[in-house]
């Protein structure tokens, strides 16, 4: 027992010292928690697969769990950029941006234990994160008047922000009905960091806003960009089931709830209810079947509840141009205030494994997920362009012997464009001058994995 407490101590300090996590894939949930779901398209909410991170989609599926500690990395590429294309008296001027920042590692974490033949205790740490990125100060390629000196995406200098979010989940199972049916739940411990950067001319302050002027699109101006990184915390709680009603079929539901979280004092005029940015509730529903005796295969469909917090969903072009009339309650910060538009997002993952031996396992997946960010909010997300739909994945585990493991993972997301414009613009300039935007994405991740089991 001094052994594994060793191990679990470390295993959670290692995580929470490691807590510099950038994804995105479904919005800016992660597709899968653990190189085994990650190769099968994130899907396994009803297929544990031996592995504790399973207990990140379904906290019951810690009773299928053997006592184990598992550690994986990911290596992860996601390639975000924009064009536009403005029409004025002046002419035509066209341009581009990519983000310089492309290349993240995320690890993650996790111990189980069995109690006694029906209860287990174990801990899984991992991360989200995603709207992360960093556009250069280019002369001239910014996505407002042409003529005015000004660079960045905004007009204002490099711009971008940076978003992470770190999962501590503590959880406990049992088993009932002669091991059919297994419950879970886990504490939820959240800990977000943010940090936006380059967009003063949202607040009044940027070199556009004081050639024209502009007034401030916030109600909080000393708080909405350039004031590094924020830190808060948040807790909430997930429930799991699973139900196996013969040895080759089992069913599983569960649901994460919305995690509170203090607000982000630092940009408490940029986000809507003066800084607060909960983190969405979400819930799954999956099956997993023993197709052959070699092969399983899941299907799991989950729902990201985006639409329940207003930072993220509430419209922004609309919203700003509701400030603009006089309406407070709308503009950056406010207590409605505008957001990234962002809408609930359906997410579908189908997954296979094969047994290609008694040492080797093979994995393949396809994951379905909406983009949350429609044209008329492109403008807003040029900085958070989460837009990627599918996802397609491989991988495999070498087992050397009982108690050592290896896995790999990889996916790719092909490019999704969202074409937009900047009414912003146009109305400023009294409608002679017109932008048609293009926000992007594309990813790519390669994860490795270690499994010892006791």
């Amino acid at each position: 027992m001094t052994f594994k407490r060793t191990l679990l101590a470390a295993a959670i300090t290692g995580a929470t010292l490691a807590a510099g996590t950038a994804h995105a894939t479904n919005g800016y949930f992660s597709h899968g928690y653990g190189v085994k779901s990650m190769g099968m398209a994130g899907g396994g909410v009803a297929f544990a697969n031996d592995n504790v991170m399973a207990i990140a989609s379904n906290p019951a599926a810690l009773a299928d769990v053997s006592d184990q500690v598992h550690f994986d990395v990911s290596w992860f590429k996601p390639v975000r950029g924009y064009e536009f294309e403005t029409t004025s008296p002046a002419g035509t001027l066209s341009g581009e941006g990519d983000s310089d920042r492309e290349a993240f590692y995320i690890p993650s974490l996790g111990m189980s234990y069995a109690l006694t033949e029906d209860d287990s205790i174990g801990i899984a740490v991992y991360g989200n994160g995603g709207m992360n990125t960093d556009f250069p100060a280019i002369s001239g390629n910014y996505l407002g008047f042409p003529g005015v000196p000004a660079d960045g995406p905004y007009g204002d200098g490099p711009a971008g922000v940076n978003l992470e979010q770190l999962f501590i989940t503590p959880t406990y199972s049992r088993q009932f009905m002669e091991d059919k049916l297994t419950v879970g739940i886990s504490a939820v411990i959240a800990r977000q960091k943010f940090k936006a950067k380059g967009l003063g001319n949202f607040n009044g302050t940027g070199p556009v806003a004081q050639a024209y002027p502009l007034p401030p699109f916030t109600v909080d101006p000393a708080n909405m960009t350039n004031n590094g990184h924020d830190k808060v915390w948040g807790y909430g709680g997930k429930i799991g089931v699973t139900f196996k009603p013969t040895d080759k079929i089992a069913l599983a539901a569960s649901y994460q709830s919305e995690i509170d979280t203090d607000e982000f004092d630092k940009y408490s005029g940029l986000f809507a209810e003066g800084g607060d940015f909960d983190i969405p509730a979400t819930w799954t529903l999956g099956i997993a079947a023993d197709v052959h005796e070699d092969v399983t295969v899941t299907f799991d469909y989950q729902r990201i509840n985006y639409d329940g917090v207003k930072a993220i969903s509430n419209p922004s072009n609309e919203y700003l141009f509701m400030c603009m009339g006089g309406d407070t309650s709308k503009c950056l910060g406010g207590e409605d205030g505008a957001g990234f538009g962002w809408s609930d997002v359906d997410v579908f993952k189908l997954g296979v494994q094969w047994q290609a031996t008694p040492q080797l396992q093979l994995r393949a997946g396809w994951n379905r997920g909406d983009n949350p960010i429609s044209s008329e909010d492109a403008l807003f997300n040029t900085i958070a362009p989460g837009v990627v739909e599918n996802h397609y994945t491989a991988g495999f585990s070498y087992a050397f012997n009982k108690n050592h493991e290896l896995h790999g993972a990889f996916m790719y997301a092909p490019e999704v464009e969202v074409n937009g414009s900047n009414p912003l613009l146009t109305q400023l300039s009294g409608g002679t001058t017109t932008q048609d935007l293009t926000i992007r994405m594309k990813q790519y991740e390669a994860t490795v994995g270690y499994t010892y089991k006791f």
